[in-house]
């Protein structure tokens, strides 16, 4: 089972409750993103969890780069599948995982509370019909609840991004005050994805541990440790996901130190820790498929 199919299952099996405006709400919220798609040119989804179906508007960005209508319904889906289609693979995961985390934020939030929120996550889109790629910014918000604080209607936004690729990617912001979240409260949301075991799994993973000295420490086998690294269930993409991304960093920053740990340190942890990198992006790769 994919990322997105997890992500699907999560919100559109929701126990959703009464909504007597239920019509007015999504008319009112279909007008919303018709207007951002033609004020920004950028591309808007409405994703009606319930129905399970999306809106997808589209300004003159949208049917230029992917050749989308002005606008189109997609009944069998509540996410944009063919937008989705034109993200790399390894974005795409990260994307999802993003949404995952900003579900369980939210989570933890009065219904009032829910709507002032938004995620966003910078992607690469690949043209129709070429290999050129265009710098994204998606933004998601979750636009209307039920009473019951199940997610009814999101919005999704897609424009070109033109800001330095150097900001830091993957935010949440209260959109009454403009303020941040800080990364490490709503990363704090990944126990509620990631159990006891897999958070200890990725701290050894992120310290260049090797799998057989995790299993030995943790006492499971070697089969039992890959599947967990592999597995395409929500936690585990994110144990992956993580783990590629913290380990780039170390590898990194080893790099921009190296003259200074000395060229035989340097060369024993590249040895040991490049591989692991590559390992894991294969296997974010076969998740994606």
């Amino acid at each position: 089972m994919t990322q997105e199919t997890e992500l699907k299952s999560l919100l559109t099996e929701q126990r959703f409750g009464l909504s007597v405006n239920r019509d007015i709400l999504l008319a009112q919220a279909r007008e919303c993103a018709n207007g951002y798609a033609r004020a920004t040119e950028g591309i808007a989804v409405i994703s009606d969890f319930q129905n399970n179906e999306c809106h997808i508007y589209s300004g003159k960005f949208g049917q230029n780069v992917m050749n989308l209508p002005e606008y189109m319904i997609d009944r069998n889906s509540a996410f944009e599948d063919i937008v989705f289609s034109h993200v790399k693979e390894d974005e795409l995961v990260g994307r999802h995982v993003m949404e995952l985390r900003f579900f369980n934020f939210i989570k933890g939030l009065s219904v009032k509370e829910k709507t002032n929120f938004s995620a966003s996550y910078i992607l690469s889109f690949y043209k129709t019909g070429t290999s050129e790629k265009v710098k994204i910014l998606h933004t998601m918000r979750y636009f209307r609840c039920c009473d019951n604080g199940s997610v009814l209607l999101g919005l999704c936004t897609y424009v070109p991004y033109t800001v330095s690729h150097n900001q830091q990617n993957g935010i949440i912001v209260n959109l009454l005050t403009g303020e941040t979240v800080g990364r490490d409260i709503y990363e704090a949301c990944d126990r509620k994805i990631l159990s006891r075991r897999q958070l200890e799994i990725l701290s050894l993973l992120a310290k260049g541990v090797s799998s057989k000295q995790i299993a030995d420490n943790l006492n499971i086998s070697i089969l039992r440790l890959k599947c967990i690294r592999i597995s395409p269930k929500p936690g585990h993409i994110l144990l992956a996901y993580y783990t590629h991304t913290r380990m780039i960093c170390i590898v990194r920053n080893y790099a921009l130190n190296r003259m200074n740990t000395g060229i035989t340190a340097w060369c024993q942890f590249a040895h040991r820790a490049l591989p692991m990198t590559i390992t894991i992006r294969r296997s974010l790769v076969r998740m994606s498929i």
